[in-house]
């Protein structure tokens, strides 16, 4: 099996960490993790993608990757320019994207924005961004100016990896096993202890996320084909009726329900690893047979 190579680049934007599983002449593949996440979140699945390249990068503030300044936010948009940043870091002029979470919803928006540089997309457990009716805007902003204004509390130290899972599983639905693996890459040995690498400015409140209007209009402008896998039962932050609107707004769908918690990628990656493959192999395919009819045209 594959063995992933931890690599860093160097971006106009920071310093960006990730683990490389290298297969030659493969299409390309960008992993994208969830919140609080890292790239770690990938490697009970990406070896099993044995005839794709894959990079799983570290978001900003997450695994082994830089922090953003002092000064700046962890607003959602910002994010696609790291996915800019990292493509021309790797040198890739395009790729397929699989992400999952946060990883999933960045990768529906960047499809909008950066037609150009993505092949296909396939989106773990997310489809789109968190968007709230406009009417809830002020409230939003007033809760992020008020945990803004909150003293920082100390790191919190570990006696162990072990118990730094064991806090992990308190607000998540991970496996013993995956909050071992995500905590491996996020720990950071202080002494005697641990404490967590990532940035604790990643827990603040969004001041502004899209409307309900603009995370559709996204989904509408997405050219490349998508496969979605959204574990049942489904999130409580998209609602059915959203999830049926936004399966609807994107034009070369293909949708499938998976059993399974939040992290079924890494839980129990057999499960969707050869239905990942297969769609991105024959996206990769279709791409390069609309692109020779586009030049013969």
């Amino acid at each position: 099996m594959r063995q992933a190579e931890d690599i860093e680049l160097v971006t106009p934007l920071g310093r960006r960490a990730g683990l490389h599983w290298r297969t030659e002449n493969a299409p390309r593949v960008l992993c994208l993790h969830g919140w609080l996440d890292n790239a770690a979140s990938f490697i009970p699945l990406a070896p099993l993608l044995d005839k794709l390249e894959v990079f799983a990068l570290d978001f900003p503030g997450h695994g082994n990757s830089e922090h953003r300044h002092m000064t700046a936010r962890y607003h959602f948009i910002d994010y696609l320019w790291d996915v800019d940043a990292v493509l021309n870091a790797l040198q890739w002029e395009d790729c397929h994207l699989l992400g999952h979470s946060l990883g999933a919803a960045v990768s529906s928006v960047y499809c909008a924005g950066a037609p150009e540089r993505v092949r296909s997309a396939v989106l773990l457990d997310t489809l789109g961004p968190i968007s709230v009716s406009a009417q809830s805007s002020a409230d939003r902003l007033r809760r992020s100016l008020h945990k803004n204004r909150m003293e920082r509390r100390a790191p919190r130290k570990y006696r162990s990896i072990d118990e730094m899972a064991a806090a992990r599983r308190k607000d998540s639905d991970l496996s013993v096993a995956a909050a071992r693996l995500i905590c491996e890459r996020s720990a950071r040995k202080a002494g005697a202890h641990y404490e967590w690498r990532s940035d604790p400015a990643l827990n603040w409140i969004s001041s502004l996320v899209m409307t309900d209007e603009q995370a559709l209009d996204f989904l509408q402008r997405i050219e490349a084909p998508v496969l979605s896998l959204i574990a049942s039962p489904e999130a409580p932050w998209c609602s059915a009726e959203k999830m049926k609107a936004r399966r609807q707004a994107i034009a070369h769908g293909r949708h499938e329900t998976v059993t399974g918690h939040h992290h079924f990628h890494m839980d129990e990656p057999e499960q969707i690893a050869e239905t990942i493959q297969s769609f991105i192999l024959a996206s990769d395919k279709a791409t390069d047979t609309r692109g020779q009819n586009d030049q013969a045209d």
